[in-house]
């Protein structure tokens, strides 16, 4: 007898063909989804995370931003960096040790409130802070140029917005949160948002700085969840970074929420003023808005007092125009910056003003003395705080001399400060500095 043969000519062969042909195409399928869409990409995208910064990302709250992948990753770098303290005149005693990562992620974002999400981008800088030895008095601080200098060139860390206020980020962690916000820019850099939290290591081991900055093209940060998500990104680093590189610091515990900061149309008036501005004057009524945030003990913390006139908040106030007597329309409307700055940002701050003013004049720049008048307009303060962050750095400046300072322009035609202007910037530096010191549990600043 013939044996029948599985043949498309016979209905049972086409019937077991096509189920054949239906559980090769499934196979296929199911292969295709194993490579480009399910586990296999998911452990491509998990890896991009742990190699990045050396494996101190969160992996979780990377993904409440960038999203689920595929990630990848743009330029990097971990330096080591060592240089003798400047109280070891032979060179051959301790070294302060400074270790920086650095790495960047991008995905394609994540949906916020049932809107879809653009590509993000996260950028993480990890950096060790070595002890601050001796009493941390502004004679300390004298060390900061020869011990920066053998660090390499560059800022030793990523200087922080200080136009507008900046917020804390609360929880338990010495941190702040800023954006792109200034007085002068429109709306494009809204949706970039840095998020900074600054860890005390245990044992006298110095301490951890982590700074975040993180964009979505198509959300922004008027929403709390994504400025949360963004700063936790950077309390889960710094917790993850304490651990692998024996820091062994106290950590708080992920923010629940983070607020956003004042924008140049959120003002204050100065008579109000129960944050950073606090107990600032007012010149007589001349100066009668603020932008503040809430003193939360943030590493760095602004104030901006400013009078009324029709050029605020918008646009810079021209004051090379004034007569010099300290009256008049330009005068009215002239807006002062004042920033305090703790541990790491003050050191930075000084050896700023040290590479940009210490070679081109005679008299002492921040680091070389307690208190002073700025080379390039304004004042400075100092505070000693015994916790092993070195001395706080106290400024005053105004419009002017505060963008001349960023930009490191500074214009020739500008009009000289008359004998009440300087007077007024000592007296808001004294109140502003006597505040924040206090609320740092700094001891009293020693003032111009």
């Amino acid at each position: 007898m013939a044996r029948a043969g599985l043949t498309w000519r016979t209905r049972t062969g086409r019937a077991v063909l096509s189920s054949c042909g239906a559980l090769v195409a499934l196979a296929l399928a199911a292969g295709g989804f194993y490579w480009w869409g399910g586990p296999h990409e998911r452990r491509v995208a998990q890896r991009v995370l742990d190699e990045a910064c050396e494996g101190v990302l969160p992996s979780r709250e990377m993904r409440d931003v960038l999203g689920d992948g595929p990630f990848e990753t743009g330029p990097g770098r971990v330096d080591v960096r060592s240089a003798h303290r400047a109280s070891d005149s032979a060179g051959d005693g301790e070294k302060d040790v400074r270790r920086t990562v650095t790495c960047s992620v991008s995905g394609d974002g994540t949906s916020v409130a049932g809107g879809a999400g653009g590509e993000a981008e996260v950028e993480v800088t990890v950096q060790s802070v070595p002890q601050r030895r001796g009493d941390g008095t502004a004679a300390e601080a004298g060390a900061d140029r020869d011990a920066g200098r053998g660090y390499g060139e560059g800022p030793l860390y990523p200087e922080p917005e200080t136009e507008l206020p900046p917020v804390g980020l609360g929880g338990g962690w010495r941190g702040l949160f800023s954006t792109g916000e200034s007085f002068t820019s429109d709306s494009d850099g809204d949706n970039w948002g840095t998020a900074v939290t600054l860890l005390d290591c245990a044992g006298d081991r110095g301490g951890l700085l982590v700074t975040v900055a993180a964009q979505d093209e198509d959300v922004t940060l008027d929403d709390p969840r994504r400025r949360t998500a963004v700063a936790r990104i950077a309390t889960a680093t710094a917790a993850k970074a304490s651990a692998k590189w024996g820091c062994d610091a106290e950590v708080g515990k992920p923010p629940r929420t983070v607020a956003l900061p004042v924008n140049a149309e959120e003002s204050v008036p100065l008579a109000d003023a129960s944050g950073t501005c606090r107990g600032v004057p007012g010149r007589g009524g001349r100066l009668s808005r603020a932008w503040e945030s809430a003193s939360s003990g943030a590493p760095v913390e602004v104030c901006v007092v400013a009078g009324e006139g029709p050029d605020l908040p918008g646009t810079r106030t021209e004051t090379g125009t004034g007569t010099g007597t300290g009256t008049g329309a330009a005068d009215e409307v002239r807006r002062y910056h004042l920033v305090a700055f703790y541990g790491p940002y003050a050191e930075a701050e000084r050896l700023a003003h040290q590479e940009r003013h210490g070679e081109y004049t005679e008299k002492p720049v921040p680091g070389e003395a307690p208190a002073g008048r700025l080379a390039g307009g304004g004042h400075w303060a100092t505070a000693a705080c015994r916790d092993g962050s070195g001395p706080a750095l106290f400024t005053v400046r105004d419009e002017e001399a505060w963008h001349g300072d960023r930009s490191g322009t500074y214009g020739k035609d500008r009009a000289k400060p008359s004998t009440a202007d300087l007077a007024y910037e000592r007296a808001a530096l004294a109140e502003f500095a006597r505040h924040s010191a206090r609320a740092h549990g700094c001891e009293a600043p020693a003032l111009p």
